[in-house]
């Protein structure tokens, strides 16, 4: 119910919105999330590229004219996968994301994140598979401490430019909370006033 309208969502398609390369497209973030990889078809033959190195910089993808999108393919996240995906718009409903985010989050009964994928819209001229941010957190336990520094990298990495969505410092702000949010989901049963501290 946060992507797009009911006349879009009937009469777009998903591979359009992953071609559109906008650095806020819903579908995309989800799409990176999810680890996906796209197969581009063309004269030459087909190819598979993981969809986090497809995009290389505004507007500008590894695809060569003449080629289309094939397929989109991805594993359907197991059980223990906590897959969820936040987005903050001027309007609730019916409007592009100021930032969006998505995160696969799976943590064992140790505390330990075992799997982890986590992209974010806004904060870049691309979508942006969060490669820093993932490997700093992966194998790590899930404490105040790990997140606070993994949110550190995080504003490293990413680089938001202030515009009528919002100004640069008002993004990092909401991606932050986001992230924050997406831990939330994955560990419910556990103490969470450490990461609520880290929202304030």
């Amino acid at each position: 119910h946060l992507l797009s309208s009911s006349p879009i969502r009937n009469m777009s398609t998903v591979g359009g919105n992953l071609i559109n390369a906008s650095p806020i497209g819903d579908f995309t973030i989800l799409f990176l999330a999810l680890d996906s990889h796209i197969r581009l078809r063309g004269p030459a033959g087909e190819r598979t590229l993981p969809l986090k190195e497809f995009y290389l910089d505004y507007k500008k993808m590894d695809r060569k004219p003449e080629e289309y999108l094939a397929a989109i393919e991805f594993e359907i996240p197991q059980k223990e996968v906590c897959f969820s995906f936040e987005k903050v718009s001027t309007r609730r409903n019916l409007d592009i994301a100021s930032v969006n985010t998505a995160a696969a989050i799976a943590i064992n009964e140790n505390n330990i994140i075992r799997t982890l994928h986590l992209s974010a819209g806004g904060v870049g001229p691309i979508p942006m598979y969060l490669h820093q941010t993932v490997s700093f957190l992966r194998g790590k336990e899930l404490s105040e401490a790990n997140l606070k520094k993994a949110v550190a990298v995080m504003q490293e990495e990413i680089a938001p430019i202030s515009d009528a969505r919002g100004t640069a410092e008002y993004k990092r702000m909401l991606l932050r909370q986001l992230v924050l949010a997406h831990f939330q989901k994955a560990a419910p049963e556990m103490e969470m006033i450490d990461i609520l501290k880290l929202m304030k």
